[in-house]
């Protein structure tokens, strides 16, 4: 299945819808899309996986590039995700990088 992003910025962060998987081949269009963001000056990217049905270790490393880039203040926020994608960020750590919320309605 191929990924689908949209991007969606807002005055006071930007998110990012993403539908279907990011495996290996997947993976440089979702480096791609994190790279056109002015992550050094985000202080708010919302992530939502939702309709994301697989993430490999390629994903991973793109949500870590994007972290990297962000202040060290800024928040990264993964919205929904299935329990097998949020098993995973937590399994690798990325969990205490990365806030994970159901709905964005945790967030306000």
């Amino acid at each position: 299945m191929p990924l689908l992003i949209n991007v969606d910025p807002q005055p006071t962060f930007v998110s990012l819808h993403l539908e279907g998987e990011v495996d290996s081949k997947s993976a440089p269009e979702l480096l791609d899309a994190l790279t056109q963001l002015a992550l050094a000056e985000l202080a708010e990217l919302r992530i939502h996986v939702v309709q994301l049905t697989f993430m490999s270790s390629a994903g991973l490393r793109a949500l870590v590039f994007a972290k990297q880039k962000m202040p060290h203040s800024s928040r990264l926020v993964l919205v929904g995700g299935s329990p097998e994608i949020r098993e995973v960020i937590e399994r690798t750590g990325l969990g205490s990088a990365v806030m994970m919320v159901a709905t964005v309605s945790e967030l306000d």
